[in-house]
């Protein structure tokens, strides 16, 4: 990043799909693409608003939160997630009706993205019943949200015993 006076340079990669909307919507405008991005961009800037108590205390009832402040960290960065994390516990609890439901900030063990969210699905099933559970699960709900939720947060299946 260079920084001319009170203006700093970014430089952004967007995906073709991205590029072509951006586009668009700046010839629909009739302002150059760079102008357009740099609008949006301070627009969503400016709508960043830290999580809401209420989120949290709502949050708090649903699942355990493992490091809390971590998580809420976590959450600042990607408030996105909050509307999924609020509707997650009934669509598992239609697949793992005696789950304990909890929330871990961890780091990506394949490396892609410096931290993730873990949403740990904590029951006593038989390790094959469970895993065709979270299949079902996955194949119903998860897969149907898109990547930019799906990176971040994770499902993963635990055992009691596991801690």
């Amino acid at each position: 990043m260079q920084t001319t006076t009170n203006f700093q340079t970014l430089t952004i990669q967007l995906s073709a799909e991205d590029s072509d909307r951006l586009l668009a919507e700046a010839k629909r405008r009739r302002i150059d693409a760079n102008s357009l991005a740099e609008m949006l961009l301070h627009d969503s800037l400016t709508e960043l608003k830290p999580v809401s108590a209420a989120d949290i205390a709502y949050l708090e009832k649903l699942y355990t939160l493992r490091e809390k402040i971590e998580i809420l960290e976590f959450l600042e960065t990607y408030q996105f997630l909050i509307p999924i994390l609020l509707e997650a516990p009934d669509k598992i609890c239609y697949y793992f009706p005696e789950a304990q439901l909890f929330l871990e900030c961890v780091t990506d063990p394949e490396g892609i993205d410096d931290d993730m969210l873990e949403l740990a699905i904590c029951m006593n099933l038989d390790p094959d019943e469970a895993v065709e559970k979270l299949n079902k699960f996955q194949d119903d709900w998860w897969l149907n949200l898109s990547d930019k939720i799906r990176q971040p947060l994770c499902p993963i299946l635990e055992y009691p015993h596991d801690f």
